[in-house]
């Protein structure tokens, strides 16, 4: 037979999602799964943040494209502009590659503690 969530929502109110046995409480209330929302949550910021300076890049470079065919730019000081472009998106990428292994490091870890090994 299911029941209804033991939480609390933030506005002081019972959870009303109905969970099924043994469980007591739903997947945004169970003290066992905060890791989890949390590593959730993480990658959805991540996720927007990565997104936003990857869309930001790609706008000053079509702006230092547009002066250069217009002639505002010298061609060679735009050059050097783009290679300062390509280390931007070099150590973008390289932060990407850290954060997710460290957050499959911590994922292990966690694994490895829940198992008990």
């Amino acid at each position: 037979m299911s029941k209804q969530c033991a939480g609390i929502k933030p506005d002081g109110g019972r959870c009303r999602v109905i969970v099924a046995p043994p469980n007591e409480y739903c997947f945004a209330h169970d003290p066992t799964r905060a890791g989890e929302r949390t590593r959730n949550a993480r990658r959805a910021g991540k996720a927007r943040t990565g997104t936003g300076e990857i869309r930001e890049l790609k706008a000053e470079l079509k702006t230092l494209k547009d002066d250069v065919l217009a002639g505002r730019v010298d061609r060679n000081d735009a050059a050097v502009v783009v290679q300062a472009y390509r280390c931007l998106k070099d150590f973008i990428e390289l932060e990407r590659r850290v954060k997710e292994t460290d957050e499959l490091v911590a994922e292990v870890e966690e694994l490895k503690r829940a198992y008990g090994a």
